[in-house]
């Protein structure tokens, strides 16, 4: 017995590396995924954003305004223009993502102790840039707000120290818990990274049910054995046995080397996330295999499936609170691995999760894994039923 499930385990494993439609995918396709998906967010956030600035007002306080906030690392002043028509202008040619126009009298009214605000018009189509451009001018002005009262106070004879004190009674430093560097990289990267596996070894897995059914060693062993559901077991876990070491070094490259290799935060348990790779990898082959079942054509598996990528990562609440994904998502979502690997891997590896904290996306693991087992075995069985029927039906 243990000699059939190797020589099957074998023969999957050279339909995999023979088959250029399925090295593609499963060889070829993640080595492109690891070095080329994470470029665009290697950076982690935007920096030198382009503004405009319209100065009305020409004065010292103004200048200083425009030295600080040029001074700021995600800020960029590359135009100094005299009308919001050009500034418009520079907007819709993509040349600047924001105005910041300081009024006239601003320097006046400043020494005249009353407020003066600046306006900030920002293009908010792209939100990174907006939020990182807000949030910067946003900081600058109130800096420089404190400032210019701190000076007021002393001029009128309050001791610095008790000028400083009443103006910031204490400072803050904020620090992203798991996030340090808040950066888009960080946060998007191990997702992706777990969906990429997730949906490589499933089309994979449907690639190789299909070209698997023409084989003729297939369906040598299914009349050899001449018992369809003992074949059928043993066809289902010699497949997993092919599957399994290798998803787990692949699981080992994108959770392990690719945080190294890229500079992710990585704090969890080497062990943890291997134990919780097991499942994984087993769950998403027996769902393809279930699937397979479902999809007659290569073309199926492609036109179908790879839409639903999107829909499955908002599923998991990373990219959108999950209180506002209506609950029809939720409940085919619990139904599909990745939405559960991926959050228990990044509870494991970016956040030290101990085993009780992911617990419940392990145990959901192996519930998919039994129910999707027992559904390939009784598809599994009546396939190799009918083939036992109708080699008997020939013979005869």
């Amino acid at each position: 017995m243990i000699k059939s499930l190797l020589l099957i385990a074998k023969n999957e494993l050279q339909r995999i590396f023979r088959t250029p439609a399925i090295l593609s995918v499963m060889c070829i396709g993640l080595v492109i995924y690891f070095f080329f998906y994470p470029q665009p967010y290697l950076n982690e956030s935007a920096r030198n954003i382009p503004i405009a600035v319209i100065d009305k007002d020409h004065t010292h306080s103004s200048r200083e305004l425009i030295r600080q906030l040029d001074a700021n690392q995600f800020i960029k002043i590359s135009y100094h223009i005299d009308d919001m028509e050009t500034a418009k202008q520079l907007i819709d040619k993509r040349k600047v993502y924001g105005i910041v126009l300081i009024p006239n009298r601003f320097e006046q009214q400043i020494l005249a102790g009353k407020s003066s605000a600046i306006s900030y018009y920002g293009d908010a189509s792209y939100i990174l840039l907006y939020s990182n451009t807000a949030t910067a001018i946003n900081t600058i002005a109130s800096t420089f707000g404190a400032k210019i009262s701190v000076m007021r106070k002393i001029a009128q004879g309050v001791d610095p120290v008790i000028a400083n004190g009443n103006t910031t009674p204490f400072s803050s430093q904020l620090i992203s818990l798991f996030n340090p560097q808040s950066g888009y990289a960080t946060y998007i990267i191990p997702a992706a990274f777990i969906l990429i596996l997730h949906q490589t070894l499933f089309i994979g897995c449907i690639l190789c049910c299909h070209l698997g059914r023409q084989s003729s060693l297939e369906l040598a062993f299914i009349h050899q054995k001449k018992d369809a559901l003992k074949s059928a077991l043993m066809m289902i876990i010699g497949k997993l046995m092919a599957y399994l070491p290798l998803y787990l070094v692949y699981f080992t490259i994108y959770t392990v080397v690719a945080s190294y290799w890229y500079n992710l935060p990585r704090i969890g348990s080497f062990i943890d996330s291997l134990l919780f790779a097991i499942p994984f990898i087993l769950s998403v082959s027996l769902f393809a295999r279930t699937c397979s079942r479902f999809m007659k054509t290569v073309d199926d598996i492609f036109c179908i499936w790879l839409p639903v990528s999107m829909l499955i990562f908002f599923s998991t609440g990373l990219s959108w609170p999950k209180e506002l994904i209506p609950d029809i998502f939720h409940y085919i979502g619990n139904l599909i691995p990745a939405i559960p690997a991926i959050i228990g891997s990044i509870k494991i590896n970016q956040m030290g999760a101990t085993f009780s904290e992911f617990s419940l996306q392990y145990w959901h693991l192996w519930i998919l894994t039994i129910c999707y087992f027992i559904i390939a075995l009784i598809s599994e069985y009546y396939y190799h039923k009918q083939v036992i029927t109708a080699s008997s039906t020939e013979n005869r």
